[in-house]
């Protein structure tokens, strides 16, 4: 199963909705970003991980891999953090009906 949450992505003064996709799977804890992320971006894994153990959210033996659609589009800045991290509990049943459809978090 994967969660999906929206957020936003900026370029330039414009904004385009970005679907923030997670899926995890038993592993050891790694996150991996995919999507055109920038090294910003990238940074974001450690952010969202030290936020999730902060909340005792157990991602010890899970993989966790972070899908930002669309895939052409660069994506930059940290405003991806807390779509990352709701998905993230999403996927993990830990939260339900707190995005609805039609909301973005950034």
């Amino acid at each position: 199963m994967t969660a999906i949450v929206s957020s936003i992505g900026l370029k330039g003064l414009a904004g385009y909705v970005v679907q923030v996709e997670v899926h995890i799977s038993s592993g050891t804890e790694s996150m991996v970003i995919v999507g055109l992320p920038d090294a910003s971006v990238k940074e974001s894994k450690e952010r969202v991980l030290s936020a999730l153990h902060s909340f005792d959210c157990d991602v010890t033996d899970e993989k966790i891999v972070v899908n930002l659609s669309p895939a052409e589009q660069k994506k930059n800045g940290p405003l991806f953090d807390l779509a990352m991290a709701v998905a993230v509990l999403k996927e993990k049943g830990q939260v339900k009906g707190v995005v609805d459809e039609g909301t973005a978090l950034c």
